[in-house]
């Protein structure tokens, strides 16, 4: 579905100039990307990445690589020091995609993902002299991470966010026994957090409702998955849930041209007006899961599960005083402020999403009335990069001074340049992972920048304290 690689042991040239075989060339193939983008399957776009990048990346792609290993060390040059790189697989959209190039099971995707993450450590080892002599560095724990973060290396943290964690979809039938297995073979794959569901209601938890063309993609998925589509209702509380959008018998018709395995499926329900929320909740071998990751030390992420499902997990959670993460808040189901309060309260992390520099700042503070006065507080940067999400596209009035120094540093930032291809914040916003740190230096500019940044400047403290915190909890 994305194109490009984060690295390619024969370089730049087959990690980032090969879009024309995934995509056709003229981009028509691309049939995920421009329903994503567009709300059709039918679309093209400019196929052209190494050398011009005349094509992409850009700020609003959903399939295109956005973190090349280049762009992500621009980010640890500008300070970053923790980063959590999710393994990501959906089984339905594999088995919907026309074309994949790996199975379908999500464990064994993972698994190959993993080893790919780990050949990105030996390759940027490679380009920095050696075995051991990289600035990025894979860690297992929070002591570890904090070594690697201390001598000013980039600690990266393994996370799984999938649509069946373990397998365990609504159809397969786990037990516990499923589950102690499972969470065992996570950790020797050397993944330490991982979300309880994703896109689809699982053997585990229901999902949370998503709003627009995306919403109504995953409810597809749901149908396809699980045979029936996602059931909503009234939501837990008033400011919570989405408008769910329908496909027409006509427009299921021509997705079912674009993805032939959706054929077949039954006519989308009409849904009331108003928002929504999903009525599955946790499950008890969902309740089970989590006791057991807490047992484990890992570390939950509660987004994209239904409010219901994640009311529940704050509360067990609550009872064993152990922390948890909302690594892109407000994506799939908002919080509420009781529910931020309760995550501060027993040390837990949040995240805010990307935005355009001044409501980014504006995020990032809007944390600070529900923390903790007691604790270390840091709001990190939850960006999605790679995931279905686009990032911020250009203000058209804010205006970045080239070349600008990072926070906290002494290294100067000139537009970012790849192959030959010059970015520019203004003009581009955020095309690549990269840009963060343009996008940063231009919100510390702004009325509420210096208190944004080193509020999110203090977020890898956070985070590993609230890493600590459940490694010596359970």
């Amino acid at each position: 579905v994305i194109d490009g690689k984060a690295y390619d042991r024969y370089g730049i040239t087959r990690a980032l100039g090969r879009d024309a075989r995934n995509h056709g060339p003229d981009g028509s193939a691309d049939v995920t990307g421009n329903l994503l983008r567009s709300g059709l399957p039918f679309g093209t776009h400019d196929t052209h990445g190494w050398p011009t990048f005349a094509g992409w990346p850009v700020h609003d792609t959903n399939t295109h690589q956005q973190t090349y290993f280049r762009w992500l060390e621009r980010m640890w040059m500008a300070g970053e020091r923790i980063v959590v790189a999710q393994m990501v697989e959906d089984e339905p959209l594999c088995r919907i995609e026309p074309r994949r190039a790996h199975s379908c099971d999500e464990f064994r995707a993972i698994a190959l993902e993993v080893r790919r993450l780990r050949g990105l450590e030996r390759y940027v080892d490679a380009q920095s002299g050696g075995p051991g002599e990289g600035w990025l560095r894979i860690v297992s724990g929070p002591r570890q991470a904090r070594r690697v973060a201390g001598r000013g290396d980039l600690a990266v943290v393994i996370g799984a966010e999938w649509s069946h964690p373990l397998g365990c979809s609504e159809r397969a039938g786990c037990t516990r026994a499923d589950v102690d297995r499972g969470i065992a073979r996570l950790r020797r794959l050397g993944v330490r957090s991982t979300f309880i569901a994703h896109w689809v209601d699982n053997g585990f938890a229901g999902a949370a409702l998503e709003g627009g063309t995306k919403g109504t993609f995953i409810n597809v998925f749901n149908a396809f998955q699980n045979g029936r589509y996602l059931r909503s209702g009234p939501c837990p509380h008033p400011s919570q849930g989405e408008e769910v959008n329908t496909l027409s018998p006509l427009e299921m018709q021509i997705l079912t041209q674009f993805f032939p395995a959706t054929k077949g499926l039954e006519p989308m329900p009409e849904y009331p007006p108003g928002r929504q929320c999903n009525q599955k909740g946790l499950t008890k071998l969902g309740a089970y899961f989590v006791r057991r990751l807490i047992a484990n030390h890992m570390l939950i992420e509660v987004d994209h599960m239904s409010e219901r499902a994640r009311a529940q997990v704050l509360r067990i959670t609550a009872r064993h005083d152990y922390p948890v993460v909302s690594s892109h808040s407000g994506t799939g189901g908002s919080w509420t402020g009781g529910e931020l309060r309760r995550l501060y309260r027993t040390g837990g992390f949040a995240s805010a999403t990307p935005a355009q520099a001044p409501d980014l700042a504006a995020k990032i503070l809007g944390f600070r009335e529900f923390s903790d006065g007691g604790r270390w507080f840091g709001v990190g940067l939850g960006s999605d990069t790679g995931g279905f999400s686009s990032l911020p596209g250009p203000t058209g009035s804010e205006h970045l001074d080239y070349p600008f120094t990072g926070y906290r540093s002494d290294v100067s930032f000139r537009r970012q340049r790849t192959g030959e291809r010059t970015f520019d914040l203004n003009a581009d916003g955020v095309a690549h992972y990269g840009l963060f740190a343009d996008l940063l230096a231009e919100m510390r500019e702004g009325p509420d920048g210096p208190a944004a940044t080193r509020t999110l400047f203090r977020s890898a403290e956070a985070y590993l304290r609230m890493w600590e915190r459940a490694h010596h909890s359970g």
